[in-house]
């Protein structure tokens, strides 16, 4: 079994596949948010615009993020995408989000951007850290999570599933398809 393949293409997010691409800040935004799953994730490239924030996960933090700090962490991915989500019904058109992390993290991310309405010229996907990602059985719905091969075994329905570079974006997964009968 090999790795998971799920780097789609640089054109853009209405295809079946999350377009993965090394950052750099689109000057044509009027406000920039970096999230990063990993202090270690490098700004994007180019100029640094004016007026942009760094949202980081840091498991061990103890403060919470100040909305008004150009700076905020957060103890977990889950909290950050719940501020990121309230963040968002509230944003106004010009803002470009950036994401680093896990192909997980950064599927999730996708979800939260797309459940608010932004286009994909607003959110930049950056070179996945590692293949981790989340997977769906279409035959059973089951999701698997921290998924790193391109086979595994249906916890659900037992399914041997080949995972395909599909990416639901609604569902926030790559879909696993049985090549063989059920069972």
């Amino acid at each position: 079994m090999g790795d998971v393949t799920v780097s789609g293409d640089n054109a853009d997010m209405t295809n079946s596949s999350l377009p993965f691409q090394r950052l750099r800040f689109d000057m044509t935004g009027t406000r920039h948010l970096f999230i990063r799953q990993d202090p270690d994730c490098a700004l994007p490239g180019g100029g640094i615009p004016p007026v942009f924030a760094i949202w980081t996960v840091r498991r061990q933090c103890d403060v919470l993020p100040d909305e008004h700090s150009p700076e905020g962490f957060f103890r977990s991915v889950s909290h950050m995408l719940e501020q990121l989500a309230s963040r968002l019904e509230t944003e106004r058109v010009g803002l470009r989000i950036y994401a680093a992390g896990s192909t997980q993290f950064l599927s999730d991310v996708v979800r939260v951007a797309d459940g608010a309405g932004l286009s994909a010229g607003e959110v930049f996907l950056d070179v996945p850290l590692s293949p981790v990602c989340r997977v769906m059985c279409i035959h059973c719905d089951t999701m698997h999570e921290n998924v790193t091969h391109g086979e595994l075994t249906c916890h659900g329905c037992r399914a041997v599933l080949s995972v395909r570079t599909h990416f639901s974006r609604r569902i926030g997964a790559y879909m696993g398809v049985a090549e063989t009968g059920m069972g």
